[in-house]
């Protein structure tokens, strides 16, 4: 996961159009930097190339959510064409990731990692690790449904924010 980590993070610099995006939904660049907002281009091979440089089997990349298994054999990445949002745990670990479709026409507009052994969607908050000290101090916390909804409201200081990754709040989430 830190690999694909820093491989969206790296390709951001090179998405003029998912720069222009999100620029267009009013994200500067020091909160992209801040929740560690990424890019997958819309390239079949990205992440299966780059976890082969680091000779690390395409098998644990589809085990960690990043990697998808073709019908005919081999991977293609899973978030290609995406505005990417890391899903980290409360120590800041990336769990997994949530992505944004940048093209009209993809479905579906939303797409999160596959449920892995460190990743539940049940159980996961995206915006955890920087909501929990604001949490703590104003003896709250304010729960929205998507990723660009939380980046508002941290945005206009309501820091004690979480995200559910589109998915219905569960009981394991309140836990």
């Amino acid at each position: 996961l830190a690999v694909g980590y820093t491989l969206y993070i790296a390709w951001l610099a090179e998405g003029e159009e998912a720069r222009a995006y999100l620029e267009k939904r009013g994200l500067p660049l020091d909160d992209i930097r801040e929740l560690g907002v990424g890019f997958a281009p819309d390239r079949w091979d990205g992440v299966v190339s780059a976890l082969g440089k680091e000779r690390i089997e395409a098998r644990i990349g589809e085990r960690a959510g990043l990697l998808k298994e073709r019908e005919r054999g081999g991977h293609y990445d899973l978030l290609r064409g995406r505005i990417t949002f890391p899903i980290q745990d409360a120590r800041g670990r990336v769990v997994g990731f949530g992505g944004r479709a940048l093209a009209d026409d993809q479905e579906p507009k939303y797409l999160n990692s596959p449920e892995t052994p460190v990743f539940r969607k049940r159980e996961a908050f995206y915006g955890f690790p920087f909501a929990l000290e604001p949490i703590r101090r104003n003896d709250r916390a304010v729960i929205v449904e998507g990723y660009f909804d939380l980046i508002a409201l941290h945005r206009a200081g309501v820091e004690e924010t979480l995200a559910s990754c589109g998915t219905a709040l569960s009981e394991e989430h309140g836990k």
